[in-house]
């Protein structure tokens, strides 16, 4: 299955948090998912607009200023549509294009100071990340929802996954820069 047909699996299951719009799903995906799930916002209307042909969603249309707000609730069959595409084999852990892997691998042809600088950035980049899951960790830690637990996994995945590259990022320093371990504080001159 394409990773296209899949938006309309992120959607769903985006509604079944609660009834949104157009503008509150983007929002929604990314603060939560958008974590671990790429999703081209420029799909977001046309998914929704396929799923209420397909009678996955249904729109309900607010009235106010200008023309109004249309909010999207799932349903029944939409649902069920979720419900089994969780339950299909997952097909793919794709890799993300990683450019500073991308960059090491061609890297004896680089600067020490530049390899260096590009390791150091690395470094700040994860720290930042690391320290973002554990501020969204500790939001959904005090969430009493019964999505909580499932909501904690994927966090705990991304904490994890950060801890990861740091231990990568000190080791790799170590091997290719040994004169520069301990100097994690300032960055190398490029």
């Amino acid at each position: 299955m394409a990773r296209s047909s899949k938006t309309r699996f992120a959607v769903l299951g985006m509604l079944t948090l609660r009834p949104m719009s157009g503008y509150e799903l983007r929002e929604e995906i990314a603060g939560s998912i958008g974590y671990f799930w790429s999703e081209s916002f420029g799909q977001l209307y046309p998914t929704l607009r396929v799923l209420e042909a397909d009678g996955l969603v249904i729109p309900e249309r607010h009235a106010g200023e200008g023309r109004g707000r249309t909010t999207f609730a799932i349903t029944r069959a939409g649902r069920d549509a979720l419900v089994d595409w969780l339950g299909t084999e997952v097909e793919s852990l794709t890799p993300d294009r990683n450019e500073l892997l991308l960059k090491l691998f061609f890297a004896r042809r680089l600067a020490p100071q530049t390899l260096g600088a590009h390791l150091s950035h690395h470094r700040e980049a994860l720290e930042a990340q690391h320290e973002q899951y554990l501020r969204v960790e500790a939001a959904v830690a005090a969430d009493r929802s019964p999505d909580q637990p499932f909501w904690l996994a994927t966090i705990r995945y991304g904490l994890a996954m950060t801890e990861a590259g740091l231990a990568w990022n000190r080791a790799t320093t170590s091997t290719l820069l040994p004169d520069r371990e301990g100097q994690h504080g300032s960055h190398p001159a490029s």
